[in-house]
């Protein structure tokens, strides 16, 4: 239950928190909401989501800068060769998902939260995070992926979609965006160090959540 219900809360945490800090981008998918969604006197509905393509990449760039787990445990049933290296068996195996995520010989820009990489002609438009790029893993690969991918990505879309449509979002205490404490902390997974506080009032004729 924690694992697939502290995870996704997170990861909405984490999207609403880099959208705050990067107004550009909140402002990017607040259009892309009010265009596709049509009347302005309708929440988003569960079939809107595959008209949605750069929530989808604020939602990927999201999961790549702060995957929800990031240390994946696996041990290995038998004595393997992985890379030139010996791997007993029995061996406890961590995969540092977030270091992958990070990494600035793979990733332009590693450090910054720019979901337009994920766009249509973006340098990494190809990449999903199903387990098929090993650049690019918050939900691990193989027969050992995370089950519950799909129903948490759903959940993840639905309520940023909801929150970015219906609301204008700003910091409290006239906090700059650049002034967002992006810390995070380790645990079974990882969230924000300082809870995010912010303050939303009705964009549009939406009706009440």
């Amino acid at each position: 239950m924690f694992g697939g219900t502290e995870t996704v809360a997170s990861a909405i945490e984490w999207a609403m928190a880099e959208l705050m800090k990067n107004p550009d981008e909140m402002s990017r998918v607040q259009e892309e909401l009010t265009t596709t969604i049509g009347g302005l006197d309708r929440q988003v509905q569960e079939s809107d989501l595959e008209k949605l393509p750069y929530l989808k990449c604020v939602v990927k760039e999201t999961l790549r800068l702060h995957p929800p787990i990031p240390l994946l445990l696996h041990e290995t049933a038998e004595e393997s060769q992985v890379a030139g290296f010996s791997v007993p068996a029995e061996s406890r195996v961590m995969v540092n998902v977030w270091a992958i995520g990070r990494d600035r010989s793979v990733w332009k820009d590693a450090g910054e939260f720019r979901p337009a990489r994920f766009a249509p002609g973006g340098e990494e438009a190809a990449v999903d995070f199903k387990g098929n790029f090993f650049e690019f893993l918050p939900s691990g690969s193989g027969r050992r992926s995370c089950p519950g991918m799909y129903l948490g990505l759903h959940a993840l879309e639905l309520a940023v979609a909801q929150m970015a449509h219906c609301f204008t979002w700003v910091l409290p205490g006239r906090m700059k965006p650049s002034e967002l404490d992006m810390g995070d902390v380790f645990g079974l997974s990882a969230p924000r160090a300082v809870r995010l506080v912010a303050v939303p009032t009705h964009r549009l004729t939406c009706p009440l959540l």
